[in-house]
């Protein structure tokens, strides 16, 4: 990942099934949640965060390690997608532009380029 020494301090901490979506309903529209269901409740304290991977396609597409918490998020580092995924995507998303959640293949090729 480019910032690759700046963001290994963060990869204990990835929750592979957050999605940004969910991040901002966590820690930013309070009142977009349920209070009483248990599996997602809200943010509510300061100091909490998620670490999760997304995809920025507001320029070119690029993986992102993003921090959430209650006062936003925050890219700690980013990663080039390979062309082959990049042009899977673009097919995929119709020129949508935007914070997106990881894909399949993208997610593949992210877990073994972080095992190696």
């Amino acid at each position: 990942m480019s910032d690759e020494n700046a963001c290994k301090q963060w990869l204990n901490e990835v929750n592979w099934d957050m999605i940004h979506e969910d991040a901002v309903t966590l820690y930013l529209e309070w009142g977009n949640n349920n209070y009483r269901d248990a599996m997602r409740s809200p943010v509510t304290k300061s100091g909490e965060y998620s670490i999760y991977f997304a995809i920025d396609t507001w320029d070119e597409p690029k993986v992102v390690l993003m921090k959430m918490d209650n006062y936003g998020s925050t890219v700690l580092c980013s990663k080039k997608i390979p062309d082959e995924l990049v042009k899977e995507l673009l097919e995929d998303i119709k020129g949508i532009k935007g914070i997106l959640e990881l894909t399949p293949p993208i997610k593949k090729w992210l877990m073994e380029l972080l095992d190696a």
